[in-house]
């Protein structure tokens, strides 16, 4: 197992982070899109705005008059970490088209019509969830304890690492935790990739003056949907990895690397605009993040984009809500809008498609916190046919 020690490793991998992996709370609102761009909110019953509560969520007018609340460090508030549709290869035995996570409260599922909230008080009120995947067809999802915001002191061994949300029963499942991957419980997994068959994770441990880190794989020998009751050394293989062997999984890609559908989705961007997208390919696997450089002298945009393989849709939304989206098709051709404009302060963020109905998150941000947030659907049949 790689171990890397500096005095400043932390710092600089913290910095990394939030610049590349967590960049969904970027608060630049600007776009690569022309600025006559039709918005949707000049089409009639093309959207629903919606508000997150402590255990559910309410329907709303528009995002600034939801109710005031306590704004709180990103990894601590009540928003939409990760979101993703359900694979083609497994929609056939899922009840459900899309999910969401939502920090601190549950999980969002998605039907053709329908929005449902399903709540576990023995996870989600006490610790980080995030990054979304599928394993088998069910989704899976990471549990973390930021140490920038909580009692560094508490054992994070306790908790479980990954975590399956059983689609037909509604209820959680944690299925590997830190001690099936043979760490102690001074050391927390920080970060993973997912890539279908195997887990490259990294690792911490907080050190009297210094940080340590630790880089591994390990790839299951079936569905961790199928391990029962838990993940053991007999079905799963582990080795060493290296800092490079991470980095360049989970560090952004130069833009002239991504697959040539995302890259005609947006090819209507200048070359000079710089932008960051991480990009879902409909595998149920991790996303992968590219980078544009652009003009250096420009700030960078962030964007959040998905090829839904159900209904064939793929889509980039920008945080400002410029959006591109694509339906395969005989014209196959690409539509560019904005969603509604957002005060000042908010963004939008992750995405996911159900059938007709397109889900963004929203949230209200200041620097590293977050207050209001929510999600808007969005009926991609009626802005299509606006748009025709």
């Amino acid at each position: 197992m790689y171990i890397m020690k500096t005095k400043y490793a932390f710092l600089i991998y913290t910095i990394i982070s939030l610049l590349f992996i967590t960049s969904c709370t970027n608060k630049n609102n600007k776009s690569g899109s022309a600025a006559d761009l039709p918005q949707i909110s000049t089409v009639q019953k093309s959207h629903k705005w919606y508000y997150f509560t402590r255990d559910s969520f309410v329907p709303v007018d528009l995002p600034q008059n939801a109710p005031q609340i306590i704004e709180l460090p990103w990894t601590e508030a009540v928003r939409i970490s990760s979101a993703s549709s359900v694979p083609q290869k497994y929609i056939s035995n899922s009840p459900f088209k899309a999910y969401a996570i939502v920090n601190r409260l549950g999980m969002l599922a998605f039907t053709d019509d329908t929005v449902s909230v399903y709540n576990d008080n023995s996870i989600f009120p006490s610790v980080t969830a995030d990054h979304l995947v599928f394993s088998g067809g069910v989704p899976v999802f990471y549990l973390y304890r930021s140490s920038f915001f909580n009692d560094s002191s508490i054992q994070t061994d306790k908790e479980p690492f990954l975590v399956e949300f059983n689609p037909n029963t509604h209820t959680f499942f944690p299925l590997v935790s830190y001690k099936n991957l043979k760490l102690t419980e001074d050391e927390q997994i920080i970060g993973f990739f997912w890539d279908g068959y195997t887990w490259t994770c990294s690792a911490k441990k907080r050190l009297e003056r210094q940080v340590e880190f630790k880089f591994f794989t390990w790839q299951p020998l079936v569905d961790l949907t199928e391990l029962s009751p838990a993940l053991s050394s007999d079905n799963y293989i582990f080795k060493s990895a290296t800092e490079e062997e991470y980095k360049a999984l989970n560090m952004p890609h130069l833009f002239t690397d991504a697959p040539e559908n995302l890259k005609t989705l947006v090819a209507s961007i200048p070359s000079d605009f710089t932008f960051y997208v991480s990009w879902r390919d409909g595998s149920g696997t991790s996303p992968v993040n590219y980078y544009q450089p652009g003009n250096n002298s420009s700030a960078t945009v962030n964007a959040k984009g998905l090829y839904d393989n159900v209904s064939g849709y793929e889509v980039i939304v920008f945080a400002d809500g410029t959006t591109y989206l694509r339906q395969s098709g005989a014209d196959s051709q690409v539509c560019a809008f904005r969603l509604p404009l957002l005060p000042a302060g908010y963004t939008y963020g992750e995405v996911a498609i159900a059938g007709s109905k397109m889900y963004i998150a929203w949230e209200e941000n200041n620097f590293y916190k977050t207050g209001r947030a929510g999600f808007i659907q969005v009926s991609l049949t009626n802005v299509l046919n606006s748009l025709n």
